[in-house]
């Protein structure tokens, strides 16, 4: 799977196409912390809400986790879903 660092998600959520920031920790993980404009999807609830909140599978989607496996875990279920430009964010969220 592909990875991105910071100054590179940069640059793509200022460039004005399209993509999905796409943080896969649990809701309350999440809520203690997250990217500006990032969407709260957790990996247990992944294959339920993705089609819904990212409908096109070409989308540019980049995962985010705490740098812990669950965006690897994620890249996998979105490639079996068909979505064919996913990265990982390097690092994770800090």
């Amino acid at each position: 799977m592909e990875s991105i660092d910071a100054p590179t998600l940069k640059r793509h959520l200022l460039d004005c196409d399209e993509i999905a920031l796409v943080d896969v920790r649990e809701q309350g993980v999440y809520c203690q912390g997250h990217i500006l404009l990032a969407v709260s999807i957790p990996l247990s609830r992944l294959e339920l809400m993705i089609r819904d909140l990212v409908p096109r599978p070409a989308t540019r989607v980049v995962l985010c986790d705490a740098a812990g496996g669950l965006a690897d875990q994620a890249a996998a279920i979105m490639a079996g879903a068909g979505y064919s430009d996913v990265s990982i964010l390097t690092g994770g969220v800090k």
